[in-house]
């Protein structure tokens, strides 16, 4: 009999498609997965493999499931809400109060992309409709960075790893609330980061990572303007250092095929990364981490 299995990681339920086998020898059933099948919340039927689509106890767990996200779907509806209104009041305690619970029913990098993200790209919409003054954006703004830097002053002291991962823009990128946001999940998992956003001259982060060696370096871009700027980042760097860089930031999210292919031939180390939310992020990020860390570093020239 096929049925899913949950197993719970660091709070949050995953789902595995396994099957009840006999084993004479043992004269015991025991369980062999089908399939993985991810992040509970993410799970659909389509998931899950024809011939048991029809499974009873399988429907059940999904229907279970769909409840569970639905009303979990109210719950973060309500909470942006409360969110927006606290960016506007400038109301600290009660967004930081709302980040402490929601960490412990979910995770950090859930409150950022279920909450946080969505209320920041409302703020922006309603003040390109000209529905929110330029005085309350750059309240809502400023609240959000100081919410972060809080957040991460509470987890600076927790770092566990000695290696560096640099977090810069291209020179004329003059926004850096998504350099926060991943520095902050990046603490949290231990990192020790280096965020030099926003805005650097390209020499300054050559030295920079010349003097300090990171493991990995991430650039972030948010405006299209900025591309070519940190198309010419990327081949200075990959012109000095074998270190890996992850390209990546709202101006990346929908960029074509051949747009990207373009800027990874810029050097084997490089990769882009489209939209995607925080947790697949910090997979890529450990990825690349945990491989630049095998490899012997060097310097492909002299900086200057």
């Amino acid at each position: 009999m096929a049925f899913i299995r949950i197993k719970k990681v660091k709070g949050l339920d995953y789902y595995f498609l396994v099957k009840s086998q006999w084993d004479p020898d043992r004269k015991d059933s025991k369980q062999k997965i089908i399939k993985y099948l991810g992040k509970a919340s993410n799970v659909t039927i389509n998931d899950i493999p024809p011939e048991f689509r029809n499974n009873p106890r399988i429907l059940s767990t999904l229907a279970a499931n769909q409840e569970v996200q639905n009303e979990k779907s109210l719950i973060n509806r309500e909470l942006r809400e409360l969110v927006f209104d606290s960016l506007r009041q400038g109301d600290i305690d009660k967004i930081m109060n709302i980040v402490e619970k929601y960490k412990k029913q979910e995770s950090l990098f859930e409150f950022y992309d279920s909450i946080l993200k969505p209320v920041m790209v409302e703020v922006g919409d309603l003040w390109i409709q000209n529905k929110l003054d330029i005085g309350t954006e750059h309240v809502c703004s400023n609240i959000a960075s100081r919410i972060i830097n809080m957040i991460n002053k509470l987890h600076n002291e927790q770092r566990l790893k000695k290696e560096i991962i640099l977090i810069c823009t291209p020179e004329g990128e003059m926004h850096n609330l998504g350099c926060n946001v991943i520095e902050s999940v990046l603490l949290e998992k231990g990192f020790k980061v280096s965020n030099i956003s926003p805005s650097v001259p390209s020499d300054s982060i050559i030295e920079y990572i010349s003097d300090n060696n990171p493991s990995l370096v991430l650039v972030s871009i948010s405006h299209r303007d900025n591309l070519g700027s940190g198309i010419r980042l990327l081949q200075k760097i990959s012109s000095y250092f074998n270190v890996p860089v992850l390209m990546g930031g709202v101006a990346l999210n929908n960029i074509s095929e051949d747009k990207k292919s373009f800027i990874e031939s810029t050097s084997p180390n490089v990769k882009v990364i489209p939209d995607c939310t925080l947790e697949t992020f910090l997979q890529i990020v450990k990825f690349q981490f945990s491989n630049s860390l095998k490899k012997e570093k060097y310097w492909n020239k002299k900086v200057p």
